[in-house]
């Protein structure tokens, strides 16, 4: 099976006329993770299988080497992850224009994306959210476009493409994240920025989040903190309060 499917990607990326770096960029993969499959040696993910079909402009069945019966609309349980993945609208989505994806190869092959992360999060305390990057042909030469549960935050061009485009780039999303946080934010965000606190201070939420506070609940007060000083690195005394305001409504 691993053959056949790495051979129907292989025969329908080089029917496009598409490199394993052209397509690994459009699908946020590595290109040696794209070899692997096309030599046999792995699979894609099912989570993956939703792009690869978009990007080669293929039916799932197709990929998968599932048979239709025909008179029988087709099924897979493949095919309703697919759409149970297209119900639901990102936190973050990046956007370019087709002509930005040779220097995406390129980007992805460095580890600037995590040093973005780690100086956004030392300076304001919010954690990055996984982001989907895909290109996007209605968009004009140089535009980008940046999305929140398919809502535009942001839309700009790109003057000029070179090497430090990826970086642009990547800039332009942090900013965003900076700005739009508080829209951002959902509990899930919430729960990964818990956990990352308690393995830095262990005990710390031990059954206050959520058997006291919901995550719902955290998710509101870091959103006002937002709004009041733009940053969460006092998450330790955002909990302390939330914990005495709590313990305050108990007695009263």
């Amino acid at each position: 099976m691993k053959q056949d499917i790495g051979a129907i990607i292989s025969q329908a990326r080089q029917n496009r006329k598409m490199t394993q770096e052209e397509f690994a960029a459009r699908l946020g993969v590595t290109p040696q993770a794209v070899s692997k499959w096309e030599r046999g040696l792995g699979v894609p993910d099912l989570a993956l299988v939703e792009g690869i079909c978009r990007i080669l402009q293929m039916d799932a069945n197709v990929l998968l080497g599932i048979k239709e019966d025909k008179g029988k609309e087709p099924y897979s349980a493949v095919m309703e992850q697919e759409v149970g993945r297209g119900l639901f609208a990102d936190p973050l989505v990046v956007e370019f224009a087709c002509d930005f994806i040779p220097y995406i190869v390129e980007g992805l092959k460095t580890d600037l994306i995590r040093k973005k992360r780690i100086k956004l999060a030392r300076e304001t305390g919010c954690l990055f959210p996984v982001t989907n990057f895909r290109d996007n042909v209605d968009l004009a030469p140089g535009e980008v476009r940046i999305l929140s549960y398919d809502r535009a935050l942001w839309q700009g061009v790109c003057e000029s493409l070179d090497e430090n485009t990826y970086e642009w780039i990547l800039d332009q999303a942090m900013e965003v994240c900076r700005i739009h946080y508080g829209e951002i934010l959902n509990k899930q965000i919430v729960k990964q920025l818990l956990d990352h606190l308690e393995q830095q201070y262990p005990g710390l939420t031990v059954e206050l989040i959520p058997e006291r506070i919901s995550y719902l609940q955290v998710k509101e007060k870091l959103v006002k903190e937002l709004e009041e000083k733009g940053n969460l690195r006092d998450m330790i005394h955002i909990l302390e309060t939330m914990e005495s305001e709590l313990e305050k409504k108990g007695k009263g």
